[in-house]
């Protein structure tokens, strides 16, 4: 069985998150393909554009996004506009595609069925759209798929609503769709779901759905792995 290292940082503002996945994206390429990561972790707020996103879908300013406290990054991902914040497991899994046997359009809808897989775990059943891709219960959309291939290392990935504060979607057309609706574990259950249960649970369905064995690292950013390191 495959390796796969999984780190669990907690709140991590984005431009650090997304340096340590450049990081890792390299160890692997150095290391051609034959380890695994999975960065799980929440942002402070911030709103993302992907490469082909437009700019119109965020519907205030700039200067009004900072007086909220609302970070704007444009980046270098697929989809369009999205927001990510406390309350939301976003995860980050680093891989090769050649070495995990996956083609884009596979790996995708792997990472769609590990979110649904891990809804119905707290008792939300969601499904995909054959036009939209991410997790929808119904007409709401609660698990955001963007991502990135370069050299056949996959960066960038998922987003699941756990409890954040759906305000913020207001600010947006989410992923580019005029009136989305957004939805969260706690907002369909009526409870408030712990972030280290989901964390726990969604690693134990990427697990069974990638088929990697997991070594967990709780620990800040600058860690890599000694067999990783010494290469």
């Amino acid at each position: 069985m495959k390796q796969c290292t999984v780190f669990k940082l907690g709140l991590i503002p984005y431009d650090e998150a997304l340096s340590f996945q450049f990081e890792l994206v390299e160890r692997i390429r150095e290391h051609k393909g034959k380890d695994s990561y999975l960065v799980l972790l929440e942002h402070p707020p911030v709103i993302t554009v992907g490469r082909n996103g437009n700019a119109k879908n965020i519907l205030v300013n700039e200067d009004e996004l900072k007086k909220k406290g609302i970070a704007l990054r444009k980046i270098d991902r697929g989809g369009d506009v999205t927001y990510h914040g406390p309350g939301q497991l976003v995860g980050y899994p680093i891989i090769s595609l050649a070495y995990h046997k996956k083609t884009i359009r596979q790996y995708v809808e792997l990472l769609e069925e590990a979110m649904i897989q891990t809804l119905e775990h707290f008792g939300v059943k969601a499904e995909r759209k054959p036009k939209y891709i991410g997790a929808w219960v119904n007409n709401e959309k609660i698990g955001f798929v963007g991502v990135r291939v370069s050299k056949g290392v996959t960066y960038h990935g998922f987003a699941l609503n756990v409890n954040p504060d759906l305000n913020y979607f207001n600010y947006i057309n989410p992923c580019g769709i005029n009136g989305c609706k957004i939805t969260s574990i706690g907002k369909l259950t009526g409870k408030n779901p712990v972030m280290s249960d989901v964390t726990k649970e969604f690693v134990s369905c990427y697990n069974k759905i990638f088929d990697v064995e997991p070594t967990v690292v709780k620990t800040h950013l600058s860690y890599i792995p000694q067999k990783v390191a010494m290469l």
